[in-house]
């Protein structure tokens, strides 16, 4: 997400799924934000090692000073069932900045 010049930008978060290697966690990362982009609230995910439904409540959410839209996945892994959580913080206009102190 990068906006100057014309693209967005922004940070996202992840607390993390026990089952989910790396790359997978990023493709989920990646469909979390398209979903942000485009409003979406909800759609099927399926990679090499997982089948769920990742899916937002349009909740905003802190973890320690950063805030963000949070993305919950229920997932199915050979493993088992797990779940994992992103924040998606859109930084462009300055939205999802740091928590006022006052």
């Amino acid at each position: 997400m990068l906006e100057h010049k014309g693209i967005r930008w922004g940070y996202v978060f992840l607390r993390s799924a026990s089952y989910l290697g790396e790359e997978e966690a990023r493709e989920i990362m990646v469909q979390a934000v398209e979903m942000f982009l485009v409003g979406e609230e909800e759609r099927h995910i399926k990679g090499s090692g997982f089948d769920g439904r990742l899916y937002t409540e349009m909740r905003y959410e802190i973890i320690g000073e950063l805030g963000g839209q949070r993305f919950d996945a229920d997932l199915e892994t050979p493993y088992g069932r797990d779940k994992a959580s992103f924040l998606v913080s859109e930084q462009t206009r300055g939205l999802g900045g740091a928590i006022s102190k006052n």
